[in-house]
This record gives C-alpha cells, sequence and structure tokens, in this order.
C-alpha cells in the first residue's frame, strides 16, 4: 500500500502542466496537497476539468490545494484568457462544493463536523466530533463566486451524483425572536 506522501506526488507527476514539483523537496513544492486521500477523485476531476480548459499558450499552476472549514481550498497562479480563467472557476466551485459533501478520509459522501472548532467533512464511519446543524432545504447550498476575483456571488445546490451546481435563489432570513 502506497504511503500517504506516494499518493500525493504520484497525483502531481500524473498532471504535469498544472504542478511545479521541487527536486529533493516535493513535500514543499508549490499546490502540494494538504488534505487525505479521501480527496484525491475531488482533486482529480478539478485537474482534469483544468487541462482541458487550458490553451496551449497558457499556463496554469497551482500555488496551494488545502483543507480549510472543512472544504478544500484551491488557489493558483498562471496566464489564461478571460474565458479560460471562467471554465478554471467552475472547476474550482465544482470542487469545493465536492469536497464539502466527500469524506476526507475514504471519499464516500459525507458532511460536516466540528470538534472543538476544527472543521472536517466525514462519513459516518470515520465522524470528527458533533454534526454541523444544516438549514433545512440548504443541504449541500454554497455561496460561490461567478467570476474570480470579483465580487458577484451566487448560491448553488451541489448534485454529487450527477456532479453538477444548480443556481438557487438565497435562504431569507431566519425570523427573529
Amino acid at each position: 500500500m502506497a504511503s500517504a506522501a506516494d499518493w500525493r506526488m504520484d497525483f502531481m507527476k500524473a498532471h504535469p502542466r498544472l504542478f511545479e514539483i521541487m527536486p529533493g523537496g516535493p513535500d514543499r513544492s508549490l499546490g502540494y496537497p494538504l488534505c487525505e486521500a479521501g480527496w484525491c477523485d475531488v482533486l482529480v476531476r478539478l485537474c482534469t476539468r483544468i487541462e482541458s480548459a487550458l490553451r496551449s499558450d497558457e499556463t496554469f499552476h497551482f500555488v496551494r490545494i488545502k483543507q480549510k472549514f472543512g472544504i478544500g481550498r484551491f488557489d493558483w497562479d498562471g496566464e489564461v484568457s478571460d474565458e479560460t480563467r471562467l471554465r478554471i472557476g467552475e472547476a474550482i466551485n465544482l470542487a469545493v462544493a465536492r469536497s464539502a459533501c466527500t469524506c476526507e478520509i475514504c471519499g464516500t459522501e459525507g458532511h460536516l463536523y466540528s470538534r472543538r472548532g476544527w472543521l472536517a467533512t466525514r462519513c459516518a464511519e470515520h465522524t470528527a466530533g458533533d454534526p454541523v446543524p444544516l438549514r433545512t432545504g440548504f443541504e449541500n447550498v454554497r455561496i460561490l463566486r461567478r467570476r474570480p476575483g470579483r465580487p458577484d456571488m451566487y448560491h448553488a445546490r451541489y448534485d454529487r451524483e450527477t456532479d453538477t451546481l444548480t443556481e438557487v435563489s438565497p435562504p431569507s432570513p431566519p425570523p427573529e425572536e
């Protein structure tokens, strides 16, 4: 069985156009995934979408991939067209939404848990603390950025089975007591 570091290196080597691997210290390379193996599928889907969006004259590399507040965070740099930037933004939005409902340990469907303020997305087998309550009707709803680098945000529901986002109306404020 491969070690945790092995899956990360194998993953980065499988997508050479997206990663700059440092010799002798790959775990210090920009974009080295700071998450568990359960999100490998999330990362593969993300990289596949980005690779298909890039034109031959465009450059891209991950700066950071990590788990924060129980979901994936993906930062990058490069020289791309506005159209490609939009497609990369869409790919990242899908990856963030998928990470929010995927156990970081095993990759099965998961939910957000809180353990002494530390948030993690886990399945029932790998629970980590207490489930974070969700507002009824807003399960798998994320607030996402429509265009990278711009303030226009929208609410979208993620369907894990079809790996798609569907825009929804924002929730109304909770009633005052």
